[in-house]
């Protein structure tokens, strides 16, 4: 059973499928996600995809970026240009590609069997015993398999039942929007990935939809008030007002947007337990990120193949096992990237400096120093392959925790 049918739940649920491995994906909004944002895949998360047979299907509509340009946010002035098409082609085996997220869900529901996305089941708990896990669901329905896989997102509620979480107010919001590449041709202009970046705030967007719009990522400090996803109105008002005084560019592709979301970012730190028994999270539930690098999406399809992978050969009775192993592997991974993250940020704090030149400069650098591990590098190769032997893995109280013995039953509710 897979929570969660974002980016990194219908991956997993696609790579299982292609292996004969039943799954059924439980999902709380009605249906399909609307056109909504768009997403950034890079090769490490491209080569996944296309051996899971989606290749074809996101050349339709995909952009391929040429470069990723940093510009100062008054004047567009280049402050910083990275290449991605052909030199990414060349060095990694695949050049980078954006495309609407709707447009990747598609493919991958079109990867999956008829019926297997449950719309509307809201899980609300989990209960495990000697013969797998009962998710409850909010219409008081239950949902029985030998695997429960938390792929719900930063605001993950799988996640809390396995860590003790203490709320923390956002330190920035994130907006996120789409408009017409018609009626925003200077921030369009060819295909290329844009970033205006200000002292403490950017704007970044791309081509998507074949070209003929374009997605836009804009980040600025958090207020009092946490948001939440899509509560905030007068949201092209607010951005407008954010980043008075910007370049013409810049405040064209807000002034175009035809729809806004925002969300509040929650700056946490690595998660601490990832798996307990048989049950597992996966994408932003376990990892969350700040968005560097366009990583979020693409780390999240990496734990979809690792984890459909350990669960491929599994029985009820190595399950725990499987899932212990997963953890291994990709936490070496997401620690690795959190903490190139952190160095960013670090060197910026270290420096005293947050103009746009530093904020571009230390990117640059991050990204040069560690560009074959970030994109180079398959799920794999960055993992280590597979240990030899599971280790017994720490629940919220610190016991180990394996599979639990024959009748015993474990049930976790939402802090709070």
């Amino acid at each position: 059973m897979v929570i969660g049918a974002g980016i990194a739940g219908m991956s997993l649920a696609a790579a299982l499928t292609r292996d004969g491995v039943p799954a059924t994906v439980l999902e709380q909004a009605p249906g399909p996600t609307p056109d909504g944002v768009g997403v950034h895949l890079t090769p490490n998360a491209l080569h996944p995809l296309r051996r899971l047979g989606l290749g074809r299907a996101l050349e339709r509509t995909g952009v391929r970026p040429a470069s990723r340009d940093m510009l100062r946010w008054d004047d567009d002035r280049l402050l910083d240009s990275a290449p991605l098409g052909e030199e990414f082609a060349e060095r990694y085996g695949a050049s980078p590609l954006t495309l609407l997220c709707s447009d990747l869900h598609r493919a991958l529901r079109e990867a999956v069997p008829a019926g297997t996305v449950r719309y509307g089941r809201y899980a609300t708990d989990l209960l495990e015993d000697s013969d797998g896990v009962t998710v409850r669901c909010s219409d008081g329905r239950q949902v029985h398999g030998d695997v429960a896989i938390g792929a719900d997102g930063a605001n993950s509620l799988v996640r809390s039942l396995l860590n003790t979480e203490h709320y923390r107010p956002p330190r920035r919001l994130l907006y996120r929007g789409l408009a017409s590449a018609s009626r925003a041709p200077e921030a369009c202009g060819d295909a290329r990935v844009r970033v205006w970046a200000g002292s403490d705030r950017y704007i970044s967007c791309f081509p998507v939809a074949g070209g003929a719009q374009v997605s836009f990522t804009a980040t600025v400090p958090a207020g009092a008030d946490d948001p939440g996803s899509y509560t905030a109105r007068d949201r092209v008002r607010d951005l407008a007002e954010a980043f008075d005084g910007w370049s013409s560019a810049a405040l064209g592709l807000v002034a175009a947007a035809e729809w806004v979301g925002v969300w509040g970012v929650h700056d946490h730190a690595p998660v601490p337990v990832w798996n307990r028994g048989r049950v597992a999270l996966a994408g932003a539930a376990a990892h969350p990120t700040l968005p560097f690098f366009e990583q979020a999406p693409n780390q999240a399809i990496e734990d979809a193949v690792i984890l459909a992978d350990r669960l491929r050969d599994a029985t009820a009775l190595s399950a725990d096992r499987a899932l212990a192993d997963y953890v291994r592997t990709r936490r070496r991974r997401t620690d690795r990237l959190h903490a190139v993250t952190d160095g960013i940020l670090a060197a910026l704090r270290t420096s005293g400096e947050r103009t746009p030149e530093a904020w571009a400069q230390a990117v640059a650098r991050a990204e040069k120093a560690n560009a074959d591990a970030i994109y180079g590098c398959g799920p794999e190769e960055d993992g280590g392959g597979r240990p030899a032997a599971a280790e017994p893995t720490a629940g919220p109280a610190g016991a180990a925790s394996g599979r639990s013995g024959a009748g015993a039953v474990h049930r976790v509710r939402p802090h709070g």
